[in-house]
């Protein structure tokens, strides 16, 4: 068994003949081992328990899930432990057959989630709601593929797609699971979906508009507004229900979404203007540091909230079912109406097409196109005020300015 110190470019060049596996360690983190079979490569780390003379694997995981220097990492503080006379392979067995998936997922939010996932709390949300309640007592490792399953059928029998986010979303705390040691497989892999997407193109009429703006008017303060700022200003939801005070220049009237809560991870700017001027102005007026919309329970908004309130709003209004989203891609529509360049709708919309789509783009072009986006939202803010105001409303007048 050669030893060697590896770097990344080997690594990632390393191959095994048909039939042959090699087996390779590091000599800059003792017991690491990097094992290559025709198709995958795997890091283990290898010692021998103080007191005694067998030797045992452990396993860390595949790469390049884990790369070179996470291993070295992993492969030391196993180091540590067994030097401190610690079994790797027995804590990991002990773990795992006490770990219930309650304490799964908590962990998962904790030491996952929360650092690495922009919408952590929408994970959080569902996983409470819904797998919690229905396996939250079993044993992480002794939850089965027919077990999910059953529990995504019940889900799907109210909410098809969420059964299938639900899916996505277990999927993604067994696979950190594994990764860490903590479960010996993930029960989710392999599952059909529960229900066929197709692309989404809802986006709301004239009439249903209006209809929309009466409903918001009797919604809780925290829904109306976040609901009224997604189509007045064509944001995602959980931008728009996340806004901040410190994300508000009210001098410049800008909203400024930091990168770590914009999907693409890109700074977006959104000049405030008309009746989104005036919704986040009485916001900031209202608040104070931190989120400017909460629940009538004084927590932060989620995207499965709006997605509830939605929901109930829509009961006996609407012909076909709308969600969240979809009075986003309803105000892009609309700027698409007024004639509004479509690569400047897309910089409103806030689009990776628009900034990582060439090297000029991502790198060297950091206009902002602040004036351009204002003059769009402008045209946007005016046709909501004629829909909701116009000839056209049904009954009485509905002003898009000036509410509460």
């Amino acid at each position: 068994m050669p030893a060697r110190s590896l770097t990344d470019v080997e690594v990632r060049g390393l191959k095994a003949e048909p039939g042959k596996r090699l087996v390779i360690f590091d000599t800059k983190a003792r017991g690491l081992c990097l094992r290559v079979s025709p198709g995958s490569k795997s890091w283990s780390f290898v010692y021998r328990p103080k007191g005694s003379l067998k030797q045992k694997r452990f396993t860390i995981g595949d790469y390049p899930a884990w790369p070179l220097a996470a291993a070295r990492e992993k492969a030391l503080a196993l180091r540590r432990l067994v030097q401190d006379g610690g079994d790797p392979v027995v804590v990991v067995n002990t773990s795992r057959d006490a770990l219930t998936v309650a304490g799964l997922i908590d962990r998962f939010i904790t030491r996952y989630a929360k650092a690495k996932l922009r919408s952590w709390r929408d994970y959080e949300a569902v996983l409470k709601r819904d797998v919690i309640p229905a396996m939250g007592d079993r044993k992480a490792g002794d939850v089965t593929r027919a077990e999910v399953a059953a529990m995504l059928d019940k889900v799907a029998a109210r909410a098809p797609v969420l059964a299938n986010r639900l899916q996505n979303t277990l999927s993604s705390v067994f696979s950190w699971a594994l990764s860490e040691g903590l479960v010996a497989a993930n029960p989710v892999t392999g599952l059909r979906k529960r229900t066929l997407e197709v692309a989404k193109e809802r986006t709301l009429t004239d009439e249903e508009i209006r209809t929309f703006w009466r409903a918001t008017e009797v919604a809780a303060p925290a829904y109306r507004d976040t609901l009224r700022l997604i189509l007045l200003t064509a944001q995602r939801p959980g931008e728009c229900a996340g806004i901040c005070a410190e994300e508000v220049d009210l001098d410049n009237a800008l909203w400024t979404i930091p990168a770590e809560r914009v999907k693409n991870k890109i700074e977006h700017t959104v000049p405030l203007v008309g009746e989104a001027h005036e919704i986040v102005e009485r916001l900031v007026r209202e608040g104070s540091k931190g989120p400017l919309i909460r629940t009538p329970r004084g927590k932060v908004l989620t995207v499965q909230n709006l997605a509830k309130a939605v929901e109930k709003m829509r009961d006996g209004r609407f012909a076909e079912p709308f969600t969240p989203h979809d009075l986003r891609r309803t105000a892009a529509t609309l700027m698409g109406r007024l004639d509004i360049d479509q690569m400047l709708i897309a910089r409103v919309l806030n689009h990776a097409s628009t900034t990582k789509a060439s090297v000029t783009g991502s790198v060297y072009n950091r206009h902002t196109y602040d004036p351009q986006k204002k003059r769009a939202l402008e045209a946007l803010d005016l046709e909501l005020d004629r829909i909701v105001n116009g000839s056209e409303a049904i009954g009485n007048v509905l002003p898009l300015r000036g509410r509460i």
